[in-house]
């Protein structure tokens, strides 16, 4: 059996809408350090995808000294990652290399090359949840606490005050697929105008018919890959109503943005989804700003748990120069990642907002991860209800976590866009709509030392209308 980095999806599902605290949580990591020095001895057995590792050159490196250096690891590349938006910047790429011998042993001989910059394990993204499907969960019932309750976000505030969103406003969703049909999403699912279903990559990115976004697990177009009766991208569809449940059409849920676009980057199936596919769903999404001028305003990465990644943050660099915020869930393990630290949540570029958990009462749950230096605020994250994939589409039910979270605070930052950037933004702008989210956070005592503002999220306030 394939040894595994395990980086779970955020999320806890409530059964009868009774937290189960020990639905989901985070695997632990032998080694949180932030380095990724060649010869990177790390005491993560059983969490590696076994024999390959992701190996990056250093620039103008020959054929032969490439094959030479793998050939010292027992290596074969098996795939060349290079995104356009590496190609922009003059980046060479990386490679994901298979070896015959285990991925750390390659990556300490690794060090002793001298043409090699980076060598890193290809980590793979997992999850574990539970579920029920509690049916017909409405905002007038005064259940989506997260909204307009005491501890909520004071999204009605602005509503109130006319912004309920935008279409020209776009989020990137880093995660499972999403069931774009459910009748509480389907007109908030972005459609690429500038593809034809015809079997031909018409924009010229490389991907045929990407029409609704990209699964970069299983490399096609199809954003959906489950059914009413199981759980198969239940997690992407539910952050997904939690951003963008359209609003006032008298069903179901709705979302911060009544209007909003939700552009699908799925990365992880059934069984996980690794480094190099989270690298391609974000620089995805950043070409589509940089190339087709799609104001793409943020990313939602409800996942986390990984090691330090020179790969990954370079990803999260790019994003940042085009002006997409990279929002992450903080994690569950009841964690202060400052001291053991947690990626994605725990790097520290410009971009990045890390977000732990409250609950209806304003608390903070044992399972929250937590820092604060690393944390930026807290969110709604306990029984949260949103859509999932249901019979005809109509599915609804209650999940815990920071994967919870997260959305809330993605969601702002597309609420505070429509209002103020609703055509584009750039690297100045996020920055704008990031002190947005920060100064207007409410003191909350749960959160006192444990994230860097000692708040929760707050968008009832001027600026966010």
């Amino acid at each position: 059996m394939k040894s595994k980095i395990a980086i779970v999806l955020l999320a806890a599902m409530t059964f009868s809408c009774q937290m189960q605290l020990d639905e989901l949580a985070l695997s632990p990591n032998g080694n949180n350090g932030n380095s990724s020095a060649l010869g990177l001895v790390q005491n993560n057995s059983g969490k590696n995808i076994a024999n390959e590792v992701l190996i990056k050159f250093k620039s103008g490196t020959s054929a032969s000294g490439k094959l030479t250096a793998l050939k010292a690891i027992s290596g074969t590349i098996q795939e060349q990652i290079i995104t356009q938006e590496m190609k922009d910047e003059g980046d060479e790429g990386f490679y994901l290399v298979k070896t015959n011998i285990n991925a750390i042993e390659a990556i300490n001989r690794a060090a002793a090359n001298s043409v090699i910059e980076i060598a890193e394990p290809n980590q793979l993204y997992t999850h574990q949840q539970t579920s029920t499907t509690p049916d017909d969960f409405y905002y007038s019932s005064g259940q989506l606490w997260g909204l307009n309750g005491t501890y909520g976000t004071n999204a009605q505030v602005a509503w109130a005050n006319s912004n309920t969103g935008s279409s020209t406003v776009y989020v990137g969703l880093i995660d499972e697929g999403v069931m774009y049909n459910h009748p509480d999403l389907v007109d908030n699912i972005w459609t690429n105008t500038n593809e034809i279903a015809d079997g031909v990559d018409n924009d010229r990115n490389g991907l045929i018919d990407d029409i609704r976004g990209w699964d970069f697990a299983n490399n096609d177009n199809s954003v959906y890959d489950g059914t009413p009766s199981d759980k198969i991208d239940a997690h992407g569809t539910h952050v997904s109503g939690t951003i963008g449940g359209m609003g006032n059409n008298s069903i179901g849920v709705v979302g911060m943005n009544w209007k909003v676009k939700i552009i699908p980057a799925k990365f992880m199936g059934p069984t996980g989804g690794s480094t190099t596919n989270a690298i391609k769903a974000l620089d995805y999404l950043t070409n589509l700003k940089k190339s087709k001028n799609i104001n793409v305003v943020a990313s939602n990465n409800s996942w986390g748990g990984g090691i330090y990644s020179r790969l990954l943050l370079s990803a999260i660099q790019r994003a940042e120069r085009a002006g997409i915020l990279f929002i992450v869930a903080a994690g569950n393990t009841g964690t202060n990642i400052d001291t053991t630290p947690s990626y994605p949540a725990s790097y520290t570029n410009a971009n990045v907002i890390a977000v732990s958990a409250i609950d209806v009462d304003g608390l903070m749950p044992i399972w929250s991860n937590y820092g604060l230096q690393s944390v930026t605020l807290g969110a709604p994250g306990a029984n949260i209800i949103s859509t999932v994939p249901g019979p005809n589409g109509v599915g609804y039910a209650a999940y815990s976590g920071t994967s919870m979270a997260t959305p809330h605070v993605t969601a702002a930052v597309a609420l505070y866009a429509a209002k103020n950037y609703p055509l584009s933004t750039n690297k100045a702008a996020s920055q704008v709509i990031k002190n947005a989210i920060i100064n207007n956070t409410i003191a909350t005592p749960s959160l006192n030392g444990k994230t860097s503002t000692g708040g929760r999220l707050h968008v009832g306030v001027v600026g966010f209308y």
